[in-house]
């Protein structure tokens, strides 16, 4: 399971959230965020929460006025409940006031305190973002990820199926590169699929005859996305002899194939002589979204065909 220990979450965004420490800071590698399950209770980042702690409180401007309301004894026992669920770190938003009985508590129970002067609302959206996208299940499928007409599309294939080569048609089309070999998948919510490209493979795409070209100096800044949401698979295959005539040629041939926890959309593209791949994969992206939307060409023609029939 991955592991964000606060100490490592300090050093990726301390800078960005003008995060400072108040003490516990040498706790901090034994506190850390896991993540079985985006369903998961409690949530791992959050303002306060007594009934359902979050592994990272926050206290805004409306929690430390909540806790200013209350007397001095009702005040200590709070914050000792608090600190006694061990949550993984706690922040002081707005640059709101301390308090001597909230780092005192937070010493002794070795709990990492720290502040920023950033509003609350932006480190809770910006650490629930960041710390499920650290956490998050990853894996590396071998392909070119594109964006075609703001789609985020996996081309798949066997090797030398020519998927390099329609990529590189789909460049000059005016569609952009996101990774190219080896995109890595990262699911951020249930149902959302986030693909990026390694550092190492970042605008390169390589294509056979050719060797590695920069996408980015060869087609401009706008040929290139640093990263998009899985929608769809187009996966070019090289049809057996006899292979075609199987092929339904109504509704060709789609799928679902498996990314991470998710079944996503996968139409094949049977790879023949003098057909033009890049045209036939924009027709297929674009008829993908009419479906989308709920227009299904097939359907339509067979109603279409269904009332011809009847008339005659």
């Amino acid at each position: 399971m991955n592991e964000l220990t606060v100490s490592d979450l300090v050093e990726r965004f301390g800078n960005k959230l003008d995060l400072r420490w108040i003490s516990g800071r040498r706790h901090a590698d034994k506190r850390a965020l896991s993540v079985a399950s985006f369903r998961a209770r409690p949530s791992l980042v959050g303002y306060l929460n007594l009934i359902h702690p979050n592994r990272i409180q926050v206290l805004g401007r409306e929690e430390l006025t909540w806790l200013d309301q209350l007397g001095a004894k009702k005040r200590w026992e709070t914050i000792a409940e608090i600190c006694a669920e061990r949550p993984a770190a706690l922040i002081v938003a707005g640059g709101g006031d301390i308090g001597d009985d909230l780092e005192e508590l937070a010493r002794d129970n070795e709990t990492p305190l720290l502040r920023s002067a950033r509003p609350g609302w932006e480190l809770v959206s910006t650490l629930q973002y960041q710390v499920a996208r650290a956490l998050a299940h990853r894996v590396v499928v071998h392909g070119v990820f594109m964006e075609i007409f703001t789609l985020g599309v996996l081309i798949t294939g066997d090797a030398g199926a020519g998927k390099s080569e329609l990529a590189l048609e789909l460049l000059t089309r005016g569609h952009r590169l996101i990774a190219d070999d080896s995109p890595e998948f990262t699911q951020m919510t249930p149902d959302i699929i986030d693909g990026t490209c390694p550092e190492v493979l970042r605008d390169c795409l390589e294509v056979r005859g050719l060797g590695v070209l920069n996408v980015r100096r060869m087609f401009g800044d706008a040929a290139v996305k640093p990263n998009k949401f899985l929608r769809l698979i187009l996966h070019l295959h090289h049809p057996q002899r006899g292979e075609e005539s199987s092929v339904d040629r109504l509704a060709g041939h789609s799928e679902t194939s498996r990314v991470l926890d998710l079944d996503i959309p996968r139409i094949l593209l049977p790879v023949l002589p003098g057909r033009n791949l890049a045209v036939i994969a924009e027709a297929a992206v674009r008829n993908f979204m009419l479906r989308m939307k709920g227009f299904d060409a097939t359907a339509d023609f067979l109603q279409r065909h269904g009332r011809f029939m009847r008339h005659e």
